[in-house]
């Protein structure tokens, strides 16, 4: 029995469309890809069949990409999104991150970005291409710690491990993760150490 992953591709561009299925037919536990121009073929498309990963851009034709994720999600709420844009403006590189997206590849990432951010997904793991992981630094540098990044932070300082932290907050390791990275991003750390000391500096700790 094949268990390999169901794709579905929604992309208003032809050309662009065709080379990212050409792309994606390289990846390891592909199964099938199927392909949208608009949210609402995509809809339709996603309500007939489980599709198990979603390529999704930022602006269709007919509906936003962030509505249409959302739209997916109440249908499916296990789906894997991935973001896949040309947009690299602030207040959108802030939407994708705040999405619930599991990968983000920007269109101007090398193409090998968005194989690896699809390979991640079928492993379980998040992803975001570099070129996205250096937006993120400028943007939340800028921003303050959520109050779900403030338990995870509180949860490091003392000690425990990812999957104690997810335990503990009743959420998924990879989100414990996912909030890790936020937090190491919007610190400007670069290990946990570093990450404690500029948690202490700014106020967010106490000794």
């Amino acid at each position: 029995m094949d268990n390999g992953n169901d794709i579905l591709i929604i992309e208003d561009h032809a050309i662009v469309l065709l080379g990212l299925s050409t792309v994606l037919g390289t990846c390891r536990g592909i199964r099938s890809i199927s392909k949208a121009q608009t949210g609402k073929e995509a809809l339709e498309l996603f309500s007939t069949k489980p599709f198990d990963i979603v390529i999704l851009d930022v602006e269709l034709p007919d509906i936003s990409g962030f509505e249409l994720l959302a739209k997916l999600r109440t249908i499916n709420p296990d789906v894997s999104i991935v973001f896949h844009s040309m947009h690299e403006e602030f207040w959108i590189i802030r939407q994708m991150l705040n999405s619930g997206a599991d990968a983000i590849v920007l269109k101007s990432d090398n193409v090998d970005e968005l194989r690896t951010a699809v390979e991640a997904i079928i492993a379980g793991e998040c992803f975001y291409s570099s070129r996205f992981e250096d937006y993120c630094k400028q943007y939340e540098q800028q921003v303050e710690l959520s109050d779900r990044e403030m338990e995870v932070l509180s949860a490091i300082s003392s000690g425990l491990k990812t999957q104690e932290i997810a335990d503990k907050l009743f959420v998924s390791g990879n989100t414990v993760e996912f909030h890790r990275r936020r937090i190491l991003r919007k610190l400007g750390a670069s290990n946990m150490a570093e990450l404690i000391r500029k948690a202490i500096e700014k106020g967010y700790l106490k000794l």
